[in-house]
């Protein structure tokens, strides 16, 4: 019981040291909510031809959905007929970045490695991107990569047929008071209400798992792991991070923890830009719509750009 009640006391103290950023964070992403600006974006992808590449990198980045939430989301754009490579530019950057997930690295990583992170996935957006797009100048079609035909329709419909794409939000807080003809203050602060708990709860999670492993897991491992620049522990991070549903909040919190012992750039690179975009719910999304052609795809894309980035990038922080 004294193990378990030291362990919530670091916890705690380690969650008032980040709450200011969580809230400075949170407040960005529900104006940006409140505003529709990504939605506007995003509705306007289909006009913009090869750029809508750039377009989708950047609207990912203000999106405040992890790989899970933005696959349903990125389905219905390509039934809408969003071509491919703006279409996986969203989906490998979503989950790489949003306003909560920046002000949270400031005050984890340091200023240097936040930005880093945000070129990280406007890095990984436009490489995702342009690699699909040569894809579909040669004939890729995405329209022969799903294994059956979806049923057209609205996903915001309650009565959708396929409920794994089903969109649930009209059943969000903050669209409940918004139906209820309330203002926008009201909305906006709803909107925070529902950032605050979707984020702090990966933050949560990142602080107890890292509190849990500076106490248990041996130094050496850590060192191994994260400090000593290995390019094995760089190519093996992602891979660890896969079976834990590592987002950016929770890679984020989970390296706070380890600041102090000297992080290497490179880990922490693999380990913020390989963990989100391999979760396993969204990939058994991913392989329950799509045929193993797309996925090895997507996987590839992932993998490749996340080496780019963590063994290229960390040279300008020298």
């Amino acid at each position: 019981m004294r193990e378990i009640s030291e362990i919530a006391i670091e916890v705690l103290a380690e969650l008032q040291e980040i709450f200011p950023y969580l809230l400075i964070g949170v407040t960005i992403e529900a104006f940006v909510r409140t505003m529709k600006w990504h939605v506007k974006i995003r509705n306007a992808l289909h006009r913009w031809g090869i750029f809508s590449i750039i377009a989708a990198t950047l609207v990912g980045l203000v999106s405040p959905l992890c790989a899970c939430g933005i696959l349903p989301l990125v389905i219905s754009l390509i039934l809408s007929g969003l071509p491919l490579a703006p279409a996986m530019s969203l989906l490998v950057t979503s989950p790489l970045m949003s306003p909560a997930g920046y002000t949270l690295a400031v005050k984890n990583l340091g200023p240097q490695m936040a930005n880093l992170e945000v070129a990280a996935a406007i890095f990984m957006g436009l490489f995702a991107g342009f690699v699909v797009h040569i894809f579909e100048l040669r004939g890729l079609d995405v329209r022969k990569l799903f294994k059956k035909e979806l049923p057209r329709g609205n996903f915001h419909d309650p009565d959708y047929p396929e409920e794994i794409l089903r969109c649930a939000c009209d059943e969000m807080f903050s669209k409940k008071i918004e139906r209820q003809g309330h203002g926008p203050a009201l909305v906006f602060l709803a909107k925070m209400w529902e950032g605050g708990i979707k984020v702090g709860k990966y933050l949560l999670l990142g602080i107890i798992m890292q509190v849990i492993a500076l106490r248990y897991v041996p130094n050496e491992f850590i060192d191994a792991l994260l400090t000593s620049g290995n390019p094995l522990s760089v190519i093996i991070l992602p891979v660890l991070a896969i079976p834990l549903h590592i987002t950016q909040i929770t890679a984020s919190a989970i390296l706070f923890g380890f600041a102090d012992k000297g992080v290497n750039p490179s880990s922490a690179l693999a380990l913020l830009i390989g963990g989100p975009v391999t979760a396993i719910p969204a990939m058994s999304m991913f392989l329950t719509f799509f045929r193993p052609a797309l996925f090895f795809l997507y996987i590839g894309v992932c993998v490749v750009g996340t080496l780019i980035v963590s063994f290229l990038f960390p040279l300008f922080l020298r």
